[in-house]
């Protein structure tokens, strides 16, 4: 059959119709991970039973990068973004993160749809990227297109979409081509499209997949030059130019990442990265998963099929590249190794070559895999991140198989005999895996469902191979072959890709709610709302502009060991956090020190949990009554200091919920609860009512939905109710979706003496046992006396907070310290009317300067101390870039290179 479309014709009307479905819900309509829109929902009753609730539903690691931008994006915009980010723990340098570029369109859309776009021009702008690479090389436009939709949108990019991860690993085609470029031509210019995206590479801000990405691009480059070289006739002369470009492109790179590079070394220097000391040496995930490079559901995941079901994770342990894609890599490698062609062949020998090092660190490990992990050093995480190498090597690989199948050969016999030989040696070696997976699966009861969930690959593998036999006899031409072969890839990855949640509908919106407003609202200068759990999100709240003393991030030694003298397993995952990720449990105790320090001004509870206050009651129960049969009514009176709960004696002897109905003079509150057995005994149900007259009447009545419990009575039948009062330390603010107590704080305040503990594990114990009144710790000496003087009198006023700028008025009549809880991160200088003055940490993170006797102001202020250079470096970087391309210009050497196929 005839061709009866031009090649051209066929590629753009295939590649517009992958667009048009892989973007359409993020380039058209559709929601996105969170939301500026106010509601007034709360999540369903029954979500209070898990630990893991939270006013904000949705994926908590994509929200925190998400919140990041969004943040960073809304202050631009309002002219007020500054140096310093006080958001989350303690304050953090705004460009901690980096600075990639595909976060730039948070600054011209609407947050709610930003995370959608920016993975959609990902995407795109990685499959654009790996077909400029595969024209470089000299392959048509079909199989180029080919190669760029098998990797951006292999496993890999879909798996990091919402993550610095991916940022990377887009522009890594475009690395490549830049060497390609380079290797054919090395003009000078040259060196501003090499050394330009490895600088945007290190701003993207993953070092791992970084490192990883710089070492495979190295590794093709040498296989290339090698090549290259020793079919040259003079050798040296060929060389040089090359590698003086290569230098000039390494110059260059440092220029433009140097300031972040500066920032992100002092950052992790000043940061606590201690668990990342003594992790496992081999953190491979195992040959066995590399089984998900052809069928992703396999081990299951978390969007198609069953859950996942093996070690690790699926986003970390999974490697999609789909079946056909290996089909085509399989071909493009082998015949591109045996063909004549030597560019092809050192092509295909360089791709492999980064692919096979992807797949040694990745999931075989051993000595020399974790000799090769090891180059990301303390930053490396898990070893499977290397799997980068494999998605590029192995989809740009695959284009070479669609090149070679569109070429008009005469004789294919010895390339297919390679082939057939090298495909049945790997299905060898995987053979082991099937029967681990084998294994696994049915352990999980989950064979059938994993198979099903593959069904996709099944068709496409089935497909592709169609799609070869055919060509192989004649039957179709390299038009029909191409335009098929990208149906079929697009299809086969997209059926993954798709159900992963880059974007949500609009419904599904993390919005704010009144609880929200009314921590927007109570929250003062300088103060953080911290709380169990995840009642409020850390990193959603910095989307609504309240900050918290928590989240998601590195932070300074001292303030992770205020944590841990809280609760040692805080920062664990045995307690529900992570080193980076604090899990403030339930029940733990409002009154630490260690919030005043941080500067907790509000405090949250699970709905369920049970407010701070003076207990009483309930009497003691003669008899068990079951509210699913009638109403069970009981009175108490409001005690002193008001009401703040009342105390329910339940004894559930099945999982259900519990209905009760506290009446007082403002009215009814009703709330249902579920309860298990486990919670025997006396129940709190928080009620807003400090306020209430002493002695007055309260009415709760008890009702069930289904016999699961029965309820303390006394002898009249009536419930047995007791209370828990108000006190002058804690104000209760909210009850029902979450309770927020509020907590008496002094972000700012003045120490008459001070301690000195050099140790933050010392320093941050001192704070949590209690120190006396008046008493703060240092790291190192200073002119104030450890205990304060009787009858000394100090004042601090005139509190103002900034961007990056705390300042104050102290008046005192003898030496003191002012303390203000934001993080002592290098960059913050204090001055006392004006002058410098020395800058110590006090309680363990925060800034402290000493105040001679009188009246002062005192500032502190916050610029990165790399500023000067990393400006200079910058126009420096300008200045090459401008020079280099003009000169390219001058000499006529932009012009666009003729005569590629297709």
């Amino acid at each position: 059959m005839g061709s009866v479309l031009t090649s051209r014709r066929v590629v753009l009307s295939v590649a517009l119709a992958v667009v048009l479905f892989a973007f359409w819900p993020a380039l058209f309509g559709g929601g996105s991970l969170v939301s500026d829109d106010l509601v007034a929902t709360a999540p369903p009753f029954d979500a209070y039973q898990h630990e893991s609730y939270s006013l904000e539903n949705g994926p908590g690691d994509p929200i925190n990068i998400h919140a990041h931008w969004a943040s960073a994006a809304d202050d631009l915009r309002a002219g007020d973004l500054g140096w310093w980010n006080p958001d989350l723990a303690g304050g953090q340098p705004t460009m901690k993160a980096g600075a990639p570029v595909f976060a730039l369109p948070y600054l011209f859309t609407p947050s709610w749809y930003s995370p959608g776009l920016v993975a959609a021009v990902r995407a795109m702008i990685a499959i654009v990227l790996a077909m400029g690479f595969l024209r470089a090389v000299g392959l048509r436009r079909v199989s180029c297109l080919v190669g760029g939709v098998a990797f951006g949108l292999s496993g890999f990019m879909v798996g990091w979409m919402n993550w610095p991860h991916s940022s990377v690993a887009a522009l890594a085609p475009g690395l490549l081509w830049a060497i390609e470029r380079m290797i054919a031509d090395p003009k000078r210019w040259r060196i501003v499209p090499l050394g330009g995206v490895v600088g945007l590479m290190v701003w993207a801000n993953f070092p791992s997949v970084l490192i990883y990405t710089l070492f495979g691009a190295s590794l093709y480059a040498i296989v290339r030059l090698g090549a290259e070289v020793f079919g040259a006739t003079d050798r040296r002369r060929w060389l040089a130019p090359r590698l003086l470009v290569g230098a000039g492109a390494a110059v260059l790179a440092l220029l433009i990442a140097g300031p972040h590079l500066i920032g992100f070394s002092e950052y992790v220097d000043w940061a606590d990265t201690s668990h990342r000391v003594g992790n496992p040496d081999d953190s491979s995930a195992g040959l066995g998963y590399l089984l998900t490079a052809v069928a992703p559901a396999i081990w299951g995941s978390d969007a198609v099929g069953e859950p996942w079901f093996g070690q690790g994770n699926w986003v970390e342990f999974n490697t999609h590249l789909g079946a056909s894609v290996v089909v085509l890599a399989l071909v493009g490698f082998v015949a591109g190794l045996v063909g004549e062609d030597r560019r092809r062949r050192s092509v295909a020998a360089g791709l492999l070559v980064v692919a096979l090092v992807g797949v040694l660190i990745a999931y075989v490990g051993g000595p020399l895999g974790v000799a090769l992990g090891d180059l990301t050093g303390s930053q490396g995480g898990v070893m499977t991140r290397a799997k980068v190498l494999i998605s590029l090597g192995v989809a740009l690989g695959a284009a070479l198989g669609v090149e070679w199948l569109c070429e008009d050969r005469a004789d294919r016999r010895r390339e297919l005999r390679a082939i057939g030989a090298v495909g049945t040696l790997g299905m060898l070696v995987m053979v082991p895996s099937m029967f681990e997976w084998v294994d696994a699966a049915r352990a999980a009861d989950a064979v059938r469902p994993s198979i099903a969930a593959s069904s996709a690959s099944i068709l496409a593998l089935l497909a592709a191979l169609g799609m070869v036999g055919a060509r192989l006899r004649g039957r179709l031409d390299a038009d029909q072959l191409g335009a098929g072969f990208v149906v079929i890839v697009a299809v086969e990855l997209l059926a993954f890709a798709m159900p992963v949640p880059t974007i949500v509908s609009r419904d599904e919106r993390i919005a704010a709610t009144p609880a929200h407003t009314l921590v927007q609202n109570e929250l003062g200068p300088g103060e953080r709302l911290a709380g169990e759990g995840r009642t409020f999100f850390p990193s959603t709240t910095q989307h609504f502009d309240i900050t918290d003393a928590r989240g998601q991030l590195l932070k300074s030694p001292g303030y992770q060991e205020l944590f841990r003298a809280v609760d040692p397993d805080m920062l664990r995952r045995a307690g529900g956090g992570t080193p980076t990720y604090p899990n403030i449990a339930r029940g733990t105790d409002i009154a630490s020190p260690i919030w005043d320090a941080m500067a907790v001004g509000l405090w949250a509870q699970f709905p369920d949990s049970t407010p701070p206050g003076t207990r009483s009651g309930p009497p003691r129960a003669t008899a068990g009554a079951d509210p699913a049969v009638q109403p069970l009514a009981g009175t108490v009176a409001v005690p002193e200091g008001g009401l703040r709960a009342v105390l329910v004696e339940l004894a559930p002897d099945a999982d259900g919920f519990v209905d009760v109905a506290v009446t007082t003079d403002d009215g009814t509150t009703n709330e249902r609860r579920w309860v298990e057995p486990s919670d025997t005994g006396a129940v709190s149900f928080a009620v807003l009512g400090e306020h209430l007259q002493l002695g007055s009447t309260v009415n709760v009545v008890v009702t069930a939905p289904a016999a699961t419990m029965l309820v303390g009575v006394n002898d009249a039948g009536s419930a047995v109710v007791g209370t828990i009062a108000g006190d002058d330390a804690y104000e209760l603010l909210r009850v029902g979706d979450v309770i927020v107590l509020d907590r008496p704080v002094e972000p700012v305040r003045l120490a008459h003496g001070a301690v000195t503990l050099a140790s933050p594990e010392a320093a941050a114990a001192a704070i949590a046992a209690g120190l006396p009144s008046g008493i703060a710790v240092v790291d190192r000496s200073v002119v104030i006396p450890e205990l304060p003087s009787v009858g000394a009198d100090a004042s601090v006023a005139d509190i103002d907070y900034g961007r990056g700028r705390i300042t104050a008025m102290v008046d005192t009549d003898l030496a003191v310290l002012l303390v203000a809880s934001e993080a002592n991160y290098p960059g913050w200088r204090v001055t006392i009317d004006g002058a410098d003055a020395e800058l110590v940490t006090a309680d363990a993170a925060f800034l402290g300067v000493v105040v001679p006797p009188g009246v002062h102001d005192v500032e502190f202020s916050f610029t990165p101390e790399h500023v000067g250079r990393s400006t200079l470096m910058l126009l420096l970087a300008a200045g090459v870039i401008v020079g280099l391309l003009g000169d390219g210009v001058r000499r006529g050497d932009l012009r666009s290179p003729r005569g590629r196929r297709g």
